[in-house]
């Protein structure tokens, strides 16, 4: 009898410790499809309402909603499973403090405790008993309230669920708060690391601004010396062709004259530049296949002449197959290629193995490309000048495209404008410069907008011994009187007959009693009417007139406007016997 009492005792403890651990595994379960919520809902209300649905079964409730401090210390819903929940307002007292400090609070009738007496009768009468437990943090404090109809429903299995929850709760509430932390950190370090990438952006685009505010202030400058130069060169450039037309001199006269002549079309040349880097010279663009340009050159005799006593340097050739046209002036667009080979040879002197590169290619950029400037995105055709000299230091990198900044050995040659004509050759042509240089050497790319080829046939030139006129009326119009008598001279000696007017006005009032049949017109003209304006009016009385520009520095705009009325090409000055004959024969040969 007392074994089987001993046994039947035995029993009852093992399905007592049977159901111990089912309770203790439901626990268990719930706290960890609790925690699994926790970690895996990044909003709070996505947290509470699954929160909402782990617990209900375990705590066995009908309704809950979760409170938050709102205004004047009270307490709001953030969260409900019912809406009778929804416009309420909780005062903490005795019960609900509690319950914050990490202590499950059971009430066994609501209608006996202080938070409750405040609400009205409809949801006192479903909701007879409730339990209430922190889920939140110090910082971010909430409560879980839980109710149930019947009175005294929740024991202390609930209570002890409800305890284990809350720490665990508090715990991953802080961890969420913590990783919150770090990711508001993270953006704002992101964020201040945009900011300084901008910020960097932007004084590299200030410094790049600057630089070529700088270009254009010093270009205007050069270009004002340089048209009063031009000016001042004409007798010395025009009038030695003259005497040299004249059978009596001796060869030692005739070698002074050639000697004045040179050394003035030498300064003629550095007055040139100064008007390229005014970005203000008259240029006629035409569609230029921009790897036939590079062969020439190399077939020419300027580069034969740079070459020579050039031991132990290399030239590579890399040209693109097909034709790469651009729409430029071939002239300036030389210049540039010619600037950029006599600076990359100058940097491997002196080297036994220097090797100059010269490549074209076409590049096609889908996207801005950032360099020494910014290239736009579009479709280029890119001459590259390279060398594997000693490369360029970041100071001479801020200047290196300035007027005048040479770094050339004393006695060399060079006027200090060879980069910044490149640079304004390019830019006048809507082109870019990429500028890549270190211990390897120094690459120059130049890129020009890739144009279509328009199939243009060229016009004929005029054969140099024929360019000589028979009597006709040529009209020169310019508000220089030196400039009036070179040009009168000159027609002159070539068989025309020269008539001069010293301004727009004065043409105009001509041309109204008598015709002429060519007018050498400049544009550049103070005070009155310029050459475009001139033409203008004449056109309108004569629409047939025929002319050509003389000007060594006007605006594109003007010289085009007066091409685009009917005018001839342009002619440089200071004039040139040959040049003048020319031009004014293909202009009146034109029909």
């Amino acid at each position: 009898m007392a074994h089987t009492e001993e046994l039947r005792e035995a029993l009852l403890d093992l399905e007592e410790a049977r159901k111990k651990e089912i309770q203790q595994r439901q626990i268990s379960e719930v706290l960890l499809a609790g925690l699994q919520v926790l970690v895996e809902s990044a909003g709070s209300g996505g947290i509470f309402h699954k929160i909402f649905d782990v617990l209900r079964q375990p705590l066995d409730f009908r309704a809950a909603c979760v409170l938050a401090p709102g205004t004047d210390g009270l307490l709001v819903p953030i969260a409900f499973s019912d809406p009778r929940f929804a416009n309420t307002t909780w005062k903490p007292a005795a019960a609900f403090r509690r319950a914050m400090t990490g202590n499950p609070v059971a009430i066994f009738d609501t209608t006996a405790v202080e938070e409750w007496r405040l609400q009205n009768e409809i949801l006192l009468e479903g909701n007879r008993s409730a339990l209430v437990f922190s889920m939140g943090t110090a910082a971010r404090p909430a409560l879980f309230l839980c109710t149930h109809p019947e009175r005294a429903h929740f024991s202390r299995h609930h209570i002890n669920l409800a305890a284990r929850f809350s720490l665990l709760a508090a715990q991953a509430m802080m961890r969420l708060e913590a990783e919150q932390r770090v990711n508001r950190l993270e953006e704002k370090l992101a964020t201040e690391a945009r900011l300084a990438e901008l910020h960097r952006k932007l004084a590299d685009q200030e410094k790049k601004l600057v630089r070529a505010q700088k270009l254009e202030g010093l270009g205007r400058l050069a270009g004002s010396v340089a048209h009063d130069l031009n000016n001042i060169l004409s007798g010395i450039v025009s009038y030695p062709d003259l005497l040299l037309m004249s059978p009596e001199l001796t060869p030692k006269q005739r070698r002074i004259v050639e000697t004045i002549r040179d050394a003035g079309l030498r300064a003629a040349a550095v007055v040139q530049d100064l008007l390229t880097v005014t970005r203000g010279v008259a240029v006629t663009r035409e569609a230029v296949p921009l790897n036939e340009l590079l062969r020439q050159f190399l077939a020419g005799p300027e580069y034969r002449a740079m070459m020579a006593d050039r031991q132990g340097v290399s030239v590579s050739v890399d040209s693109e197959a097909q034709p790469l046209f651009i729409q430029a002036s071939r002239a300036h667009v030389e210049k540039a290629l010619t600037n950029l080979f006599a600076n990359a040879l100058e940097a491997v002197q002196g080297r036994t193995d220097g090797v100059v590169t010269l490549k074209t290619e076409k590049r096609l950029l889908h996207q801005p490309l950032g360099g020494y400037e910014n290239i736009v995105a579009g479709e280029y055709a890119v001459l590259t000048v390279a060398d594997n000299g000693p490369g360029i230091t970041a100071d001479d990198m801020e200047r290196i495209f300035e007027p005048f900044y040479a770094k050339k050995k004393l006695g060399r040659s060079g006027t200090g404008l060879g980069l910044t004509i490149v640079w304004n050759i390019v830019h006048d042509h809507n082109g870019h410069i990429d500028l890549q240089t270190g211990a390897a050497g120094t690459q120059f790319s130049l890129y020009f907008p890739i144009a279509p080829d328009t199939g243009a046939d060229k016009p004929t030139d005029i054969a140099d011994a024929d360019y000589r006129g028979h009597g006709e009326r040529i009209l020169v119009v310019d508000d220089q009187e030196d400039q009036r008598q070179i040009a009168c001279n000159m027609l002159t000696n070539l068989g025309y007959e020269a008539v001069a007017v010293a301004g727009g006005e004065e043409a105009v009032a001509y041309l109204r009693d008598k015709p002429a049949d060519l007018l050498v017109l400049d544009m550049v003209m103070n005070p009155g009417m310029n050459g475009r304006e001139t033409y203008e009016r004449i056109i309108r009385f004569r629409p047939h007139q025929k002319a050509i520009i003389a000007s060594g520095y006007s605006l594109d705009s003007d010289v085009q406007a007066a091409q685009a009325l009917g005018a001839g090409a342009f002619l440089k000055k200071p004039y040139r016997l040959e040049e003048l004959g020319r031009a004014i024969k293909k202009e009146l040969s034109r029909i």
